[in-house]
């Protein structure tokens, strides 16, 4: 069986390749008109504007900023193996004499950040104590350090 001849390389470049170019110009010319007319005229958005040409904008004070005071809770243990517990410096004895400290000045601010610093030797059991505290307080912002360890 006979091959047919191939055409010459040149009269293929010449005519086969434009073909596909040609479709590629003609479908991205149809994506542009298309894209181009959905846009708005930003001639015709309206615009409040004084005849002047000047803008006044009415002076709004500064709202009075309160700022929010951290409470650190510093939980320890002692030479007796107890657990001490500390609010901002101030030492408390037990759990049930925090509670109401806790609820007390989240009354104030309940938006107020609650840093828990807990030492290494401290039973997870009152961690959680702790914490579970200042969620019943109404506290939302409860984190723990991650900073290096408070001297004692």
């Amino acid at each position: 069986m006979k091959r047919p001849p191939y055409p010459p390389i040149d009269e293929l470049s010449a005519t086969g390749a434009m073909t596909p170019m040609i479709d590629v110009v003609f479908l991205l010319l149809i994506f542009f008109v298309c894209a181009a007319s959905g846009q708005t005229i930003e001639d015709l958005l309206p615009t409040d504007m004084p005849p002047s040409g000047s803008i006044e904008a009415p002076v709004v004070p500064p709202e009075e900023v309160i700022p929010k005071v951290k409470l650190w809770i510093y939980l320890s243990r002692n030479a007796e193996q107890q657990t001490v517990i500390e609010l901002n410096d101030r030492e408390y004895d037990s759990f049930d004499q925090l509670a109401p400290v806790l609820k007390g000045v989240a009354k104030l601010d309940a938006e107020s950040p609650v840093i828990l610093d807990i030492d290494k030797d401290v039973p997870v059991g009152d961690m959680i104590h702790v914490y579970d505290l200042c969620r019943a307080a109404g506290y939302q912002s409860i984190s723990f350090a991650a900073e290096a360890p408070r001297p004692k």
